[in-house]
């Protein structure tokens, strides 16, 4: 009867496999960090959302390609990334049902504030007048708050799998989180 001969038994190692959602959540975290950076050094600082409505469609038309580029990145490239980092998470670490909603929530939010700044600059490059901008600037913004809340949804929902030694992270993005989201109008 011939003996098993096991790879700890000739002294080879086997090799570490990398996990697969590590890896797809570590190079989408990246890419959206990498795109928030670069998308907020690309254009001017926008107005603020309170501002009068005249200040909001100078500030368009003088900036309206930057911010096109801008949000390409910022709401295109980082939704994308969002999107993907939310399923790599879910799939490999976080079972939880209401992380992946409230993730994928957030990255759909992403994208309709792209598509908002879509429709700016075709109302710019069309020439029509301050009402419609700051109605879609308005837009944008509130788009924005709601994003915000279902991000912050799902770093709740996510803290719960984190080492104790992690869980004070999670806790400190919430209320940043939610003042940005109860300050914005």
């Amino acid at each position: 009867m011939a003996a098993e001969v096991t790879a700890l038994d000739v002294g080879l190692s086997v090799p570490r496999v990398e996990r697969p959602w590590r890896v797809v959540a570590t190079g989408a975290a990246g890419v959206l960090a990498l795109a928030l950076a670069a998308g907020a050094l690309i254009a001017p600082s926008a107005p603020s959302p309170l501002a009068h409505r005249l200040r909001v469609h100078e500030y368009f038309v003088a900036h309206h390609d930057a911010a096109l580029n801008q949000s390409i990145l910022v709401h295109g490239v980082a939704g994308v990334a969002l999107a993907v980092l939310v399923v790599a998470l879910w799939r490999g670490f976080v079972h939880r049902h209401l992380f992946l909603v409230a993730g994928l929530a957030a990255a759909v939010a992403s994208f309709v504030q792209l598509s908002v700044v879509f429709r700016i600059e075709h109302h710019i490059e069309s020439g029509v007048g301050v009402r419609q901008t700051d109605a879609l600037f308005d837009t944008l913004n509130r788009t924005g708050a709601l994003k915000l809340g279902f991000l912050a949804i799902a770093v709740a929902a996510v803290s719960s799998f984190l080492p104790r030694r992690l869980r004070w992270a999670a806790w400190a993005v919430l209320p940043a989180l939610a003042l940005v989201f109860f300050t914005r109008p």
